[in-house]
Formats: structure tokens, C-alpha cells, sequence
């Protein structure tokens, strides 16, 4: 079962405040005192911005390096995350801080994984939109006959089923997994973020083909059923074939499994792609009040849904800042998006294959 796997106490993202320079500088001095001399420093590239990680926890220090691109040794960053795990901290309560002058995160407590990776694609957002007009998806990409599909979705909707599926189409390379910068150049150039994708185990329910490829990768969380998880699943009537399955197989047993994995391994290298002209932008949904499956919307009309959705605003639970000087940049990001790459609204709650067909019908039209 993979070449590591680390079970963390923590298993999502915590809750977080936004600090003053005064508070930051106070928990970096107590953050450094924590570490002394025992710690992990690393600094990776993120579409060329640096970011350092300081940590005490050999898993974060790990994942951190698998995950990313290496940045230079003697790199100054743009901005930094201090992961520290400290006991006598607020009693050990996992939470975390973020001052946005100095660009500096400071978490504690948790080796969730996917705290340190959200929150540095998050922080280089935050420096990338207001300085560089460069700008941030959460989502994924798939890239068929050179027009990049960006696949916009909240958890549990589809992305990634529809976006592997996609991979099967002719001429089709996989771009991204869940995060992509996008640039103006005369088009809108989409960059890929990560050298290797931090994906859901349980992808394995709609791909098994990608089961031999975690046997080989590191993973986090990744553990068989408890008795009292599997009564409790009884009891919210899940399907018994469904649940038969996810007692024998590790992979698909648990939401919050992950592992790090390499997108060649999935179709080959000439079957993925770091940077691509964004063509259409398909925003996923699943409602079962609504018989329409597509529905192609107006440029006002699709930020505004993105704006105010009441799951996640842009459907994006890595952005940290949330003022209104941010709202206003980010919808103005959204608007000139759209317009080069038209937004369509497909609903998922109708069966996968069908769904699948009505998005690659989309792909298939000419604007």
C-alpha cells in the first residue's frame, strides 16, 4: 500500500485568523524558538513565485518537497509558512494565522498535508493578483486539441470524474488536477502549479486503473474502515454493494485520503501539458430540482454565481483574503475570463455517462 503513508490526527483545513504585523512578528519569534535547530527549511517554486516552508514535521517536510518544483537555494521568498508543531501552544489546538503585509502563515498543530499545500497556493495568490495580474483557479484542466476545458466544481460534484474522463478523448492531455494561474497575453494563458497532483484516493471508484499507480506513491490517511465507521454507514443506508467495496479496498475508504502522485504516470508524458490557451470554462453543479443538464451562461451572469455561491465564494476554499478590494479583483479576473473563454453550467445529478457525453459535446462546439 504505497511507499509511505502517514496518518495525521487532523484531517482537514483549520480554522484561521487574519493577524496584525505586531501578532505575526510575535508568533514567528515563538514559532522560531519551537523549532530551534530541529527543522525542516525548504523552498519551492510556484509559477516562479519562492515559498519557504519552516517546519518540525518530517510528513509536512516530505509531502512539501514531493509536491512542488524546487525553488533556489538562495531564492528570496515572496513568502513564507511556518508549520509547527508545538504542544504547549494554546494547549495544542490546531489553528493557524496569516498576516497579508508580510505575506507569512504561521500554523500550528496539524500535519494535514493540505493545510500547508492550500494555504501556499493561497498566499501566492494573494501577491500574484494584486501585483502581477496573474490569477488563480481552483479547478481543473484538460486540454483537448490544443483548447484548454477548465472544469470548475464544489466537492463531491464531479471534477474529477469528468475531467479524467475527458483524458479518453482523442488528442486530450491533462494540465492540471486542482489549481491553475491564468495569464493575460492576448489569450488566456493557464500555467499549472504543481510538479505532482495531491489527489483523493478514492478516485479509484471511477478510475481503477489508477490503483497500481498509488501502490507507488506516498500517501496520507490512507487506513481500512473502523467497525464503528462501517455501523455508522449502515445506519445512513449507504448502498451495501458500495460499502462492501470501500471495507476491502483501502484506497476508497476514507474522503479525506490522499496521495502525491506524478500526472505522467496516469497517461504517459505526452499525454500531460504545463501551460495551454483556455478555450471554455464548465462550471458543475448537481442539483436534482433541475432537469436541464447545459446551460451556457452570459458573462455577468456566471460571476455573479460564482461571486455569491453559497458553498464556497469562487469555489475557491484556498483564498484566505476575502476583502471587498479582493471581490472587485477577482470578478473583474472572472469577467475578462469569460470573455475568452465562454462559461457553461452543467448538472451533474443526472448519470455519469450522460453528463460526460453533454460536456464533451460542449468541447466539440465551436464558439
Amino acid at each position: 500500500m504505497g511507499t509511505y503513508n502517514k496518518l495525521t490526527k487532523v484531517i482537514g483545513r483549520v480554522k484561521y485568523d487574519i493577524i496584525s504585523k505586531e501578532k505575526r512578528d510575535e508568533l514567528v519569534a515563538q514559532a522560531e524558538q519551537t523549532l530551534g535547530d530541529i527543522r525542516h527549511g525548504w523552498k519551492a517554486s510556484i509559477d516562479n513565485f519562492c515559498m519557504q516552508l519552516e517546519t518540525n514535521s518530517p510528513h509536512l517536510y516530505e509531502f512539501w518537497i514531493e509536491n512542488w518544483f524546487a525553488e533556489k537555494r538562495d531564492a528570496r521568498s515572496h513568502g513564507r509558512i511556518y508549520a509547527v508543531l508545538d504542544p504547549d501552544f494554546d494547549k495544542g489546538r490546531p489553528h493557524a494565522y496569516y498576516n497579508p503585509e508580510t505575506k507569512t502563515a504561521i500554523i500550528y498543530n496539524t500535519e494535514y498535508y493540505g493545510q500547508c499545500k492550500s494555504w501556499a497556493l493561497g498566499i501566492v495568490c494573494d501577491i500574484a493578483e494584486d501585483q502581477h495580474d496573474i490569477h488563480s483557479v481552483h479547478g481543473s484542466c484538460v486540454e483537448t486539441n490544443g483548447q484548454g476545458i477548465v472544469l470548475i466544481a464544489p466537492t463531491g460534484t464531479g471534477k474529477s470524474t469528468h475531467s479524467y474522463a475527458l483524458l479518453k478523448m482523442k488528442g486530450a492531455r491533462i494540465h492540471s488536477d486542482d489549481w491553475l494561474y491564468v495569464r493575460f497575453i492576448g489569450r488566456a494563458s493557464a500555467e499549472i502549479s504543481e510538479r505532482k497532483f495531491y489527489l483523493r484516493t478514492n478516485i479509484v471508484r471511477v478510475f481503477p486503473e489508477i490503483r497500481p499507480l498509488l501502490d507507488k506513491s506516498k500517501l496520507e490517511n490512507v487506513k481500512r474502515l473502523s467497525r464503528e465507521e462501517i455501523d455508522q454507514l449502515r445506519k445512513e443506508k449507504i448502498n451495501e454493494g458500495k460499502l462492501q467495496r470501500m471495507i476491502n479496498d483501502h484506497y476508497i475508504a476514507h474522503e479525506y485520503s490522499r496521495a502525491i502522485l506524478d500526472p505522467r504516470w496516469i497517461a504517459g508524458s505526452n499525454k500531460f501539458v504545463d501551460t495551454t490557451r483556455v478555450k471554455k470554462v464548465i462550471l458543475l453543479e448537481r442539483n436534482r430540482n433541475n432537469s436541464e443538464i447545459v446551460k451556457k451562461m452570459e458573462v455577468e451572469e456566471a460571476v455573479e454565481y460564482l461571486e455569491r455561491h453559497p458553498r464556497e465564494q469562487y469555489l475557491n476554499p484556498y483564498l484566505i483574503v476575502k476583502t471587498p478590494e479582493k471581490i472587485e479583483v477577482r470578478n473583474n479576473f472572472f469577467e475578462r475570463l469569460f470573455k475568452f473563454a465562454p462559461p457553461y453550467l452543467v448538472n451533474t445529478y443526472e448519470p455519469v455517462n450522460k453528463v460526460q457525453q453533454a460536456i464533451r459535446n460542449i468541447v466539440k462546439e465551436k464558439k
